[in-house]
């Protein structure tokens, strides 16, 4: 054998070992989105159970909401500052225990300052998780070579939509509210302790060149600034979707969840098709239908009562929120300059900031407004996304790697 077929066979089984451990993570990073679904799930089903419980206005329900945007504000960046250090796979995997066990805390609080204390942790958490799972799903999918940040995010709605399918029908048959949520807490941090799998070191993510530094940090921020309102968007319809189907469509309290499953069963369809609808559509035009599904949508569940119409509008929306946050993410990680875990770390972070910023922000507007002229500010959000998103990516596409191009 020559010394170059025994280069060439080293290399294969070198490539066939990064293989396996780069499907080894799939799964596992798969399982920590499901988790992070789940838990986010379980609490904005409940949010009407609640909101009933301590007798809470969409005013006084919004402070509630800004203590989980406070929490987070504090944890995002030091979670990315952290992954440097550290590496996301080690952040997520602290997180993914941490951010189940808030569920018991808001279960138990007693009264209502309890509960904003405990939303507060809610929100550290979950910022922690979010920035760390999206991070290392830039990673994995870097090193597969293929797309696959779609999947990762429609376990995340996958999960969303399974919490609200199930909580709604244990609480139909009489089951309480706080013992759900203290039952899905333990559940969960049980599956987080014994997740199976290794994630990826971040080293194997980075990108090394010596461009116009400059012009990738104003990429970096307009990704950023659109990743904000397309996940303020879905932070709106995660929180306040049932809420605006009990409310506005007059739904009952056990049928109320619907609302928000709905849309969440939606944007997960979309995004376990969104790898292969990028590759036969194209991101920029994917990105565009997204935004005018969304203001759409939105737009039809604005019409009000009876509820089969604003059911019907929730499933628009959820359709056209499925791959924009995909795509966004794909894009931050794959510019030229920098540290790719550091891209979406910081994109992430914008991101999940309107994430939960939106509802306090709606609850607070509806309190001034009504609940339905609040829900016009997703309806800009869709616009802004279909026509100044569009052009940000097409932009942008000069500054990506080769491994993916608009």
């Amino acid at each position: 054998m020559s010394a170059e077929e025994i280069l060439e066979e080293g290399l294969s089984l070198a490539d066939q070992g990064i293989a396996r451990l780069s499907n080894r993570a799939r799964w596992a990073l798969s399982l920590l989105f499901l988790v992070d679904g789940l838990t986010f799930g379980t609490w904005a089903a409940l949010i009407p159970s609640f909101q009933e419980k301590f007798h809470l206005s969409a005013e006084t329900l919004s402070w509630v909401l800004l203590g989980m945007v406070s929490g987070a504000l504090v944890s995002m960046p030091l979670t990315g500052r952290l992954i440097g250090h550290y590496g996301s796979d080690r952040m997520a995997r602290i997180a993914v225990l941490g951010f189940p066990v808030t569920l018991i805390g808001i279960a138990l609080a007693p009264g209502f300052g309890w509960l904003i204390v405990a939303a507060i942790g809610f929100g550290v958490w979950k910022g922690m998780l979010d920035v760390s799972v999206n991070a290392q799903a830039i990673t994995v999918e870097n090193a597969m070579e293929r797309p696959v940040m779609g999947g990762f995010q429609g376990c995340w709605s996958l999960g969303g939509v399974s919490a609200s399918a199930l909580l709604s029908a244990l609480m139909h048959h009489g089951c309480v509210p706080e013992m759900l949520m203290v039952g899905m807490g333990i559940g969960l941090v049980a599956v987080g302790f014994f997740l199976p799998g290794k994630l990826l070191c971040d080293r194997v993510k980075l990108r090394s060149d010596r461009g116009n530094m400059t012009s990738k940090q104003n990429y970096i921020w307009c990704l950023g600034g659109l990743s904000f309102v397309a996940l303020l968007s879905e932070g709106v319809m995660f929180d306040w979707s049932a809420v605006y189907a009990r409310v506005v469509g007059e739904m009952s309290l056990a049928t109320a969840p619907l609302g928000f499953a709905t849309f969440a069963f939606c944007m997960a369809g979309g995004r376990f098709l969104g790898d292969f609808t990028v590759t036969k559509l194209g991101p920029l035009r994917v990105l565009q239908l997204s935004g005018l599904l969304l203001a759409g949508g939105v737009a039809v569940a604005m019409l009000g009562a009876p509820w089969p119409l604003i059911l019907t509008g929730f499933a628009l929306v959820g359709t056209g929120t499925s791959n924009i946050v995909p795509i966004l993410f794909g894009v931050a990680g794959r510019l030229k300059a920098g540290h790719a875990g550091a891209n979406i770390a910081a994109v992430t972070t914008m991101g999940y900031l309107g994430f939960l910023a939106g509802p306090p922000l709606i609850g607070f507007i509806a309190a001034w407004l009504g609940l339905p002229r609040a829900f016009a500010l997703v309806v800009i959000s869709g616009i802004l996304i279909a026509t100044v998103g569009v052009a940000v990516i097409r932009q942008a596409g000069r500054q990506l790697t080769e491994s993916w191009k608009p």
